[in-house]
């Protein structure tokens, strides 16, 4: 049986999303019996379309025959913390204080990452940070 990983930022546009997609890229080469999905603790309107455009222009320059899902950001809620195996958050300075005030009795069942926004630090820089968690995430699967 698949085991089922949900990535979760802010608004499931930019981090979770790349994290899902480059996931289920990895662990599809390497024959892993792991899922991702990712959905958004504040979906916003602000963002133009599926995914973030950086996302795009990253997998189009580092994996240019990555085929991925183009569907519309999912909210996060209550009945994630029972279906997924692990749930593991972007950023623990931003996110925790959302899990903390709508999920308190949650709080042992999640994993933060440091992984910034876009506004904080260039997705330059970003990117390949959180590429190399996504790899050693992987990694560290295949050798379980």
């Amino acid at each position: 049986m698949s085991r089922r990983i949900l990535f979760v930022c802010t608004g499931n546009y930019y981090r979770s999303r790349f994290a899902e997609i480059l996931f289920n890229a990895l662990s599809e080469q390497q024959g892993l019996y792991h899922q991702a999905f990712s959905k958004g603790l504040r979906l916003s309107k602000n963002n133009k379309g599926p995914i973030s455009k950086h996302c795009i222009a990253y997998f189009s320059e580092q994996y240019p025959n990555l085929k991925y899902d183009l569907r519309m950001p999912i909210p996060f809620d209550q009945e994630d913390f029972d279906f997924y195996d692990s749930i593991i958050l972007m950023d623990k300075t931003e996110h925790h204080p959302m899990i903390e005030k709508r999920y308190p009795e949650q709080q042992d069942k999640v994993t933060y990452w440091n992984i910034v926004d876009d506004y904080i630090k260039s997705p330059e820089d970003v990117l390949p940070i959180l590429e190399k968690k996504i790899i050693e995430l992987t990694n560290e699967l295949k050798n379980n």
